[in-house]
């Protein structure tokens, strides 16, 4: 369908297609082990859905509840683990990531929402806590987790948000929107300093979760997604299909097919990182 919204390439998906789906030879995940974090729910909980599809050894479901991850784990084809923890437990984390061993892939997906306000009325206690939970505890996660991932090769995804809008459209979302903002910038850091890392940022969509309900967002006044389409697509993502969006933001939305013909494009310079408008640096 066309864009509805400014979009990198011409071609814009609502839900799952076949270039991503994870029955797909290429994506197959066989032989690894996948981590989740905020797997009891939304895109978290679909994320794991699309990995067992494509054939996971196993996924290690992270998450406060015990029975919201039940409710996940029921869902998988492939074996699967349940650590109930707080995110922004350090201690918690480290024990868990002893725990677990060597990994292929982790996908960050605990997230947090504070009540809209503005700056001047926000509770800083309730503003905050964005920050604790999606930036903190992806923080935790990564540096737990970094030793134990597979030398060769391991992929790191951050759950993001829209944060090319102007803040003019997002009034209210400052500590949402500044959180999300900071995992693109933890995703680049995490590429630039771990060669034999893959890493990337990525926008789900716009899918009618708990978070996207909080947000106070008309559901009618934006172009819906399917929950399918940001665990299919974080699917191709950890693909080799994908490696030239290492260190880069990108929209489940967006078409691959086309991703991959621009390919050389992004790896040229600095496109889908995080800067300041009018003030590029061409160096890599």
């Amino acid at each position: 369908m066309q864009p509805p919204l400014p979009s990198f390439t011409e071609t814009w998906h609502n839900a799952s297609y076949p270039a991503i789906s994870p029955s797909r030879s290429e994506l197959s995940v066989a032989n690894k082990t996948i981590i989740v974090t905020g797997a009891g729910s939304g895109i978290g909980r679909a994320t794991a859905a699309s990995f067992s599809r494509a054939g996971a050894s196993k996924i290690i479901l992270l998450g406060r509840t015990q029975s919201t991850l039940e409710e996940t784990q029921k869902l998988l084809s492939c074996p699967s683990s349940i650590c109930v923890a707080d995110i922004t437990d350090e201690k918690r984390i480290a024990e868990i990531a002893a725990s677990i061993g060597t990994w292929d892939i982790l996908l960050l997906a605990a997230a947090y929402i504070s009540s809209p306000s503005s700056i001047q009325f926000a509770s800083i206690t309730d503003w905050w806590q964005n920050l604790e939970t999606n930036l903190k505890g992806s923080l935790i996660a990564v540096k737990s987790l970094l030793p134990t991932a597979r030398p060769a090769h391991a992929t790191v995804i951050g759950y993001t948000a829209a944060i090319t809008f102007p803040a003019t459209m997002l009034t209210g979302l400052s500590a949402y929107g500044i959180s999300k903002l900071a995992i693109v910038k933890l995703m680049e850091y995490i590429a630039a300093e771990n060669p034999s890392i893959f890493t990337a940022a990525l926008h789900p969509g716009m899918v009618e979760t708990e978070i996207f309900k909080a947000s106070g967002t008309d559901s009618a006044a934006v172009p819906l997604d399917s929950v399918e389409l940001s665990g299919d697509f974080a699917v191709w993502l950890a693909s080799e299909e994908a490696s030239f969006l290492n260190g880069r933001y990108v929209w489940a939305n967006w078409d691959v097919d086309e991703l991959k013909a621009k390919a050389s494009e992004i790896q040229s310079g600095q496109l889908l990182t995080a800067s300041i408008q009018g003030w590029p640096f061409n160096s890599t």
